[in-house]
């Protein structure tokens, strides 16, 4: 991670992407998600009977760290945040990195509206100077990428036994460092969502939620 625009923290109960500048970002997180412009994420650790409210709660946990909840994405997981993968791509002189933390105890099947404690996060870092729609492109390519390693693996909702496509809760977060935004298309037959959705899937496997499960082969 040296020489890249960002410093990587690592705390007990949290991780931190800390950027050098504001980014552009496209989030589902439950704090401070949606699309615009973010200065740092964070993967935090919480009980698995967390209940929030989310808002309140998080503000509140920003401030006792002493950060600005203005500019910070964060997500939650019962996951064991110091058990991430992380791995990295470079493209042409770009990089695209992925920090990953999963859970599947809350794998479900489309249908099934009963949850329970279980999340796979994932944040994307990258310099390919994707536009807006290209961020949309991509977190379909990792979305997708998800979707096929849970199938592959044979991760079934417990409750209807049916294939799970992920869980109810996870997130996806995309932060772009090169503003320009001249790459229009970041889609699976594109070098940017191709490779992003291969590094989904082999970390999913790297995952300490699946170690020792081991129903496929890395791609």
């Amino acid at each position: 991670m040296a020489d890249k625009p960002y410093r990587f923290i690592e705390k007990s109960d949290y991780y931190l992407i800390d950027f050098e500048h504001e980014v552009k970002a496209l989030s589902s997180a439950p704090f401070n998600g949606g699309f615009g412009f973010r200065s740092r994420y964070i993967n935090r650790h919480v009980d698995h009977d967390y209940r929030g409210p989310v808002k309140t709660e998080v503000e509140e946990f920003l401030i006792s760290n002493k950060m600005d909840g203005r500019g910070t994405v964060v997500t939650l997981t019962a996951a064991a945040v110091t058990k991430y993968v992380y791995m990295s791509k470079n493209i042409n002189d770009r990089f695209i990195d992925l920090f990953l933390t999963a859970g599947f105890d809350n794998a479900l099947s489309i249908g099934n509206p009963l949850g329970k404690p279980g999340t796979i996060n994932i944040a994307v870092v990258t310099d390919i100077s994707l536009n807006a729609s290209a961020m949309v492109n991509l977190m379909q390519s990792i979305v997708e990428g998800k979707a096929q390693f849970m199938n592959d693996a044979k991760i079934l909702d417990t409750r209807t036994g049916r294939p799970s496509p992920g869980t109810s809760t996870d997130t996806v977060s995309i932060f772009v460092t090169d503003p320009e935004g001249n790459v229009e298309y970041a889609g699976r037959l594109t070098e940017a969502g191709y490779y992003t959705s291969m590094i989904v899937y082999n970390s999913l496997m790297l995952s300490s939620a699946f170690i020792g499960k081991r129903t496929c082969s890395p791609r």
